[in-house]
Parts: C-alpha cells; sequence; structure tokens
C-alpha cells in the first residue's frame, strides 16, 4: 500500500513537471504497474504497461531498450492472465 501511494506521487509530480510522455515519467508508470502487479491487480498493471509502451514506441522507437523493456513487462502480465496466444502475439511484432 504505501509503495503504491509512493508511486502514483511520483507518477502525478512527473506528469506535472516533464509530461506524459517524458522517458522519467514512463519509468514512473512502469513503476506503478509493476507494484500492482505486486499485488496481484492485473489489469491495473496491463493498463499501465501498454501505455508505457505505445507512448515509448512513439517516442523512442519499437527498439529502444526502454520500448523492449516496457514489451516485456506487457508480456509477463499477458501470461499471469494466462492470455498466452497474446503473449506470443506481442513477441512476433
Amino acid at each position: 500500500e504505501e509503495a503504491e501511494a509512493l508511486h502514483r506521487r511520483a507518477l502525478e509530480a512527473r506528469k506535472r513537471t516533464l509530461g506524459e510522455e517524458h522517458p522519467d515519467t514512463l519509468t514512473s508508470v512502469n513503476n506503478l504497474a509493476a507494484v500492482l502487479y505486486g499485488r496481484g491487480r492485473l489489469e491495473e498493471a496491463e493498463a499501465l504497461h501498454r501505455r508505457a509502451l505505445e507512448a515509448r514506441e512513439r517516442t523512442l522507437g519499437e527498439e529502444h531498450p526502454s520500448t523492449l523493456t516496457s514489451m516485456n513487462n506487457l508480456a509477463a502480465v499477458l501470461r499471469g492472465r494466462g492470455r498466452l496466444e497474446e503473449t506470443e502475439n506481442l513477441f512476433r511484432r
């Protein structure tokens, strides 16, 4: 609970000061998603990982290491939700 609250505060501060798609803001999105994943809140984690992946693809490109990290993180959530075909398709893009 405390970790989630801290990550939410960091995300809001970064959005306010750096903007929605700044790489540091997207790192905060990823970090919050990881906390939610760890707490078993997979639907919320998936939405945040999708958000980070889409923004990183737009701003950094499809083959940037941070984009690939986001792809891997989303795949882990999808696998955790039993959506194996979607996980495979993500990696085949």
